[in-house]
């Protein structure tokens, strides 16, 4: 897809700040600015590089402050908001913007032309930008572009008494160097040195809507200058900003674009979608799959810019962001690096760096891992995998039959229950000081949809490793669940499952989380309690954008994700809209109409096409060619939280997919 802005869309510096594109190089780093490549958040970058691969970032540098002379008169085109001191409004110079795989700025300053490309390059911490300045008429230029360096970990703000230098490594090759970090800029302008001074503070307009840190510093201690005078010619500045050292040569910057395109190119012939709004995924869904330097394999980074690689958002993510997008040795790295570290059967939650051991608090995880396998193997052929995590697989079963850590375990009717105290093992999982805004302990609806599940791929699993006698085991366990399941999960008076099995008010609440009741591979409803709860999702949770995780017609419904991060927390799971349900939504609505013929399917068929074809709408909101964390619950117009999110792009992408094979 295409995504396009011009002037009419930042009247005001606000309005451009509104939207932003996202690079990623599958190591953990990115770049993103805003559309008129202002910095909006603190977390935002030109190049926020991966020392460790994915978790370990460094912001190296915020921005390039650019300025642009014309036969002596001097024009700022670098935008950004500022707190106490007049904006910098490059973007009433700002023609166009446009993000077709990389993204492109168009300036125009009388007849003059400036425009600027960028790329960032795979498996690298590389930004590399390009300049063009043309005119028919002839006129003395000078680009000066200076850089904005933060050198700090991600999310910490710039030490002041760090001393950066920066020398010349050899002919339009400069290292800049401070007290842990070294950029290397390859460039064909001259470097000037000027006294190290502070710029700022920048006002970061999205953080203070969010409740979060809302100003932010950068020191600039040199620039780099290029001259030229327009006419017959046009002339090409290149400025390639990375953390290994590049000889400069005059085609470099093509190169690395090509390399991109290259990479790009492939990723798309691998996964054989064919709609518009599919491939668009494909590549979005590439930027989430990365390197892990710890485990030596891959992971996949749950959101930008905030969250690390996470248990529960990769088995969550990985189907959509692997399987169906041919990625399947990928996806073999990534269940290898969550089997090796088993416990009690559990999986990890977060993979903490160094020598802290992994956060195991997740019901869900496990359960969602059985099912990867699964899904893994029945798409690769790959069989032999079986053996491979065989042990594991029967470890987790059994750690849930008989009870592991955080009060995990089986109950007498053969149901999953899980959580105490102040636990919290779902992906609804806030907590606020000792308050939980969404206490979801007891028997949560969509872990014991994922057990009967994973008893009956386990059932099947236990054939073809010949163990007929624990396939048996895994058959009886699956009729027990089933029936107990339908007993005592129907809520007769909202014609719907309850959320939870706790003996409070909260298990009668109508939520999200029995769409993965339908979603599975092995389901227990019968068919016409299955088009009840799609139609109560429908009337009551359905958005184009994704599912609210509570009705309206709640007293505990928040109509509104924002303020301080106590009132976004209270909000989060209590009728915020997530995006990434709307994905196991639409695939349900897929798999029903597979087995129905009756004749409301041509009209159930029509509104899940109108479903899928809106999904191009909010790729083309918030970060460009992304799809968000949550929206609003009330109205749904604005993404919120993450402006990329791993489960997001994964389930929706599946749903697609599933789609086009219908």
């Amino acid at each position: 897809m295409r995504f396009e802005r011009n002037s009419q869309n930042w009247n005001t510096i606000e309005q451009g700040e509104k939207d932003c594109f996202l690079l990623t190089n599958g190591l953990g780093g990115y770049s993103s600015l805003s559309v008129i490549g202002s910095l909006a958040r603190g977390d935002q970058a030109l190049l926020m590089s991966a020392q460790k691969a994915p978790n370990v970032r460094r912001h190296l540098i915020s921005n390039l402050l650019e300025t642009f002379s014309m036969d002596g008169t001097n024009y700022v085109l670098t935008s950004q908001r500022m707190m106490n001191q007049p904006d910098l409004e490059g973007f009433r110079y700002l023609d166009s913007f446009s993000y077709d795989k990389i993204p492109t700025w168009t300036y125009r300053i009388g007849d003059v032309v400036i425009s600027k490309r960028m790329v960032m390059v795979h498996g690298e911490n590389t930004v590399a930008l390009q300049y063009n300045i043309h005119s028919e008429q002839k006129h003395q230029c000078r680009l000066t572009l200076t850089p904005m360096l933060r050198f700090s970990p991600k999310k910490e703000e710039f030490c002041e008494k760090q001393q950066i230098t920066v020398n010349i490594e050899q002919d339009n090759l400069y290292r800049i160097k401070g007290a842990e970090d070294v950029l290397y800029v390859a460039a064909n302008a001259q470097m000037q040195e000027e006294p190290s001074h502070l710029f700022g503070p920048m006002y970061f307009s999205q953080d203070e809507r969010d409740g979060r840190e809302k100003q932010g510093r950068t020191v600039c201690t040199h620039s780099y200058i290029s001259e030229t005078e327009t006419g017959e010619t046009q002339n090409d500045i290149n400025v390639i900003l990375s953390t290994k050292p590049y000889t400069y040569h005059e085609g470099l910057f093509d190169e690395l674009l090509h390399s991109r395109q290259a990479y790009e190119e492939a990723l798309l012939k691998k996964a054989h979608l064919s709609s518009e709004i599919g491939r668009q995924l494909v590549l979005s869904a590439d930027a989430y799959v990365v390197d892990r330097e710890s485990t030596q394999g891959k992971s996949i980074i749950a959101g930008y810019p905030f969250f690390e690689d996470w248990g529960r958002d990769t088995m969550i993510a990985l189907a959509g962001t692997t399987l169906v997008t041919g990625r399947l040795e990928e996806c073999k790295s990534i269940l290898q690096t969550f089997a090796k570290y088993e416990h009690h059967g559990l999986l990890p939650n977060l993979f903490p760096e160094g020598d802290v051991e992994p956060m195991y608090n997740s019901v869900d995880a496990p359960l969602l891992f059985i099912n990867a396998v699964y899904e893994y193997i029945q798409t690769s052929k790959d069989n032999a995998f079986l053996q491979e995590v065989w042990d594991v697989l029967k470890r987790i079963m059994t750690a849930y039959e008989t009870g592991t850590d955080y009060h995990i375990g089986m109950d007498s009717d053969c149901l999953i229950q899980a959580g105490a105290d102040l636990e919290q093992l779902t992906w609804m999982d806030v907590r606020v000081g000792n308050h939980l805004p969404t206490p979801r302990h007891g028997k949560p609806v969509e872990i014991n949809a994922y057990w009967y599940n994973d008893l009956e791929i386990m059932k099947q699993f236990a054939l073809l490793q010949q163990d007929n006698e624990l396939a048996q085991h895994y058959a009886e366990l699956a009729d027990k669940v089933k029936e107990a399941f339908l007993l005592k999960f129907w809520n007769e008076e909202e014609n719907c499952l309850k959320d939870v099995l706790s003996g409070n008010s909260e298990e009668n609440q109508v939520r999200c989380n029995q769409v993965w009741v339908l979603s599975m591979p092995y389901t227990m409803l019968p068919k016409e309690k299955e088009l009840c709860v799609l139609h109560k999702i429908k009337e009551e949770l359905y958005t184009t954008a994704g599912l609210r995780t509570l009705s309206p017609r709640d007293n505990a419904f928040h109509d509104i994700y924002i303020g301080s991060m106590q009132e976004r927390d209270r909000a989060y799971h209590q009728g915020t809209v997530w995006a990434f349900p709307l994905g196991a939504y639409y695939r349900a609505w897929t798999k029903y109409l597979r087995q129905d013929a009756s004749d409301k399917t041509s009209v159930y068929k029509a509104e899940l096409a109108e479903g899928i074809e809106a999904i191009r709408y909010w790729l083309e909101e918030g970060c460009l060619g992304q799809l968000a964390e949550i929206y609003d619950g009330a109205k749904p117009t604005v993404s919120r939280g993450c402006f990329a999110q791993a489960w997001s792009v994964g389930e929706l992408l599946r749903a697609v997919y599933e789609w086009e094979q219908l």
